[in-house]
């Protein structure tokens, strides 16, 4: 069974309630794969305190109820432990990335999997590590 890792920027595609966001056909198909139990998918715990604080800020009335949605999923959250959080300091080095955005393709290295993010110019910056695929270029599941 396949293994993703998804990040902040696809989940808040399956609650954002924008026609115009990019991709957002493709985020909710990804969630219905796993809710059909046909993906397995794992996040690290820091996409709650992204979201969380994306949504307070961009949609303050709706944000707990949203955020509610995305933790009765019970999506398998990861904590990183030391093999994950070495990688996170050197890509963070190598790539001039963000320790919250390398967590997220450290647990997707952690199970073998492959981060899907929605993050064009962190998967560039990335794409020579390997691992990771962009929401846009992620082929049926």
């Amino acid at each position: 069974m396949s293994r993703y890792v998804v990040d902040a920027s696809v989940m808040l595609k399956w609650v954002l309630n924008d026609n115009c966001e990019q991709d957002q056909d493709r985020a909710r198909k990804l969630l219905d794969a796993w809710m059909k139990g046909r993906i397995e998918l794992a996040a690290p715990i820091l996409w709650q305190y992204e979201v969380g604080n994306f949504l307070g800020r961009k949609l303050p009335q709706e944000a707990e109820g949203k955020f509610g949605l995305l933790l009765d999923l019970k999506v398998n959250s990861l904590e990183l432990n030391e093999n994950m959080y070495r990688l996170c300091f050197t890509w963070m080095r190598q790539n001039q990335v963000t320790f919250y955005d390398a967590a997220y393709l450290a647990v997707a290295w952690a199970i073998q999997g492959t981060l899907v993010t929605a993050d064009a110019k962190f998967a560039n910056k990335m794409k020579k590590i390997g691992g990771l695929c962009l929401l846009q270029d992620l082929d049926s599941i």
